[in-house]
């Protein structure tokens, strides 16, 4: 098995719990969010700052991150499973697999962090790199995907054509 695609089997296993156990809880209403989790909420939303993954009901402002997290629940949360199992099983079927879906992250990432860095006004330097370093790697990661995965797919185009 090739080093990156251990590094891409513990990015998809571990995108998993963090999926369910972190980034959906903004899409449910608070009265639905179990104890242990509205802690972790509490915990990243509040000690982090993370202005995102604010739980309210009533924030409009934040339409756009929280149709990010629809789609991670109706396309990655279900794709999550199936690199896995691509990747487990050295299938170079994964190559167009994770062009697709490390495209699709990278320009969900790139408004994330372009929100934090220049229109969230109220963290410090310091608060705005603690949350750039923690969605950082899912900006890296799937980046890394597409620079990798891009020139398998190109050359099994050439050898149709």
């Amino acid at each position: 098995m090739a080093t990156l695609d251990t590094v891409y089997i513990g990015y998809f296993a571990s995108h998993i719990p963090i999926t369910l156990a972190v980034d959906l809880m903004p899409l449910l209403p608070r009265a639905l969010v179990p104890g242990p989790l509205l802690a972790l909420n509490t915990f990243l939303t509040q000690t982090l700052r993370d202005p995102f993954m604010v739980i309210d009901d009533t924030r409009t402002d934040l339409t756009w991150f929280r149709s990010f997290l629809a789609c991670e629940l109706v396309f990655q949360l279900p794709f999550f499973f199936y690199a896995l199992k691509l990747l487990l099983a050295g299938s170079p079927r994964r190559h167009p697999w994770l062009a697709v879906y490390g495209a699709h992250v990278v320009t969900t990432m790139v408004p994330i962090l372009a929100t934090l860095a220049f229109n969230i006004t109220d963290r410090t330097v310091s608060e705005k790199l603690m949350l750039a370093m923690m969605y950082g790697p899912y900006l890296a990661i799937p980046l890394l995907m597409v620079a990798t995965s891009l020139p398998h797919c190109l050359a099994a185009k050439a050898k149709t054509d």
